[in-house]
């Protein structure tokens, strides 16, 4: 790894951090040996736009970091996505900002090693809470398929599409729960021959209309716009199941 100091001089025992647009010298230090390559910066090459000379001057050199005294916040906001980091406000000699930055590279390691073992943990516990879910679509979607004929189904899905879609509705507003199960739940009625007309129906209304849930959203919210909100979702669903299967035929 190499860092690209803005350097009063070619000594980083004496040389000062300076600001990108005024420095003398970029010295390109290596943090883990402190050897050095001291490149001279010209006269010509400062003032205007010599902040942005010396990012990609750092950059051909390998410089994976840039540490300076100060850079405008327009030329900041451009470096964050050029993969180099970009550390301003150093003051001192170029070996004590130097020994800085490597002291805090050593000290966030073991934090984003910390972090990710606490990301790992949050991963495994919310799976944890998953299992139940998953164990209970397979055994929903293994009752459905043996205790449920296709006779039976057909009697009630006809194949009409105005009919199918307001028993879907119907039927996932009576039997809405998580979102999950209304997958598993529709794929099954899917593979025994009901249309996508009922299926897509079933799905919008499981999430979207809850006469399980009512009294709880009645006293929470008011009867009144419990009562509303379930039978406008109601309508619209039907709009929507019947409008997205047309689309998607359409665009098969």
């Amino acid at each position: 790894m190499r860092i690209a100091v803005a350097s009063s001089s070619d000594d980083m025992h004496t040389g000062r951090v300076t600001r990108l647009g005024t420095c003398s010298q970029l010295l390109l230090v290596d943090p883990a040996t402190m050897a050095y390559e001291a490149i001279p910066v010209s006269t010509a090459e400062q003032g205007r736009g010599a902040g942005i000379r010396m990012v990609t001057l750092a950059a051909g050199h390998g410089a994976e970091a840039i540490m300076t005294s100060y850079v405008p916040p327009r030329m900041e906001a451009a470096l964050q996505g050029s993969g180099i980091d970009l550390v301003t406000g150093v003051e001192g000699t170029v070996r004590e900002a130097i020994e800085e930055y490597a002291g805090q590279s050593r000290q966030r390691a073991p934090e984003e090693a910390a972090s990710l073992t606490r990301a790992l943990r949050q991963s495994f516990r919310q799976f944890g809470r998953m299992l139940p879910v998953l164990l209970g679509v397979m055994l929903l979607a293994g009752l459905l398929k043996a205790f449920i004929s296709r006779g039976a189904l057909t009697s009630v899905f006809s194949g009409h599409p105005v009919t199918d879609t307001l028993w879907g509705a119907v039927s996932g507003s009576i039997f809405g729960g998580n979102a999950v199960n209304s997958y598993v739940i529709g794929g099954a009625l899917h593979d025994a021959g009901v249309s996508l007309f009922a299926v897509t129906a079933l799905i919008v209304t499981w999430v979207t209309v809850g006469l399980i849930q009512l009294p709880a959203e009645a006293a929470a919210l008011g009867p009144r716009f419990a009562i509303l909100r379930n039978a406008l979702s109601f309508i619209v669903s039907l709009g929507v199941a019947m409008l997205t299967v047309l689309v998607a035929g359409w665009l098969s």
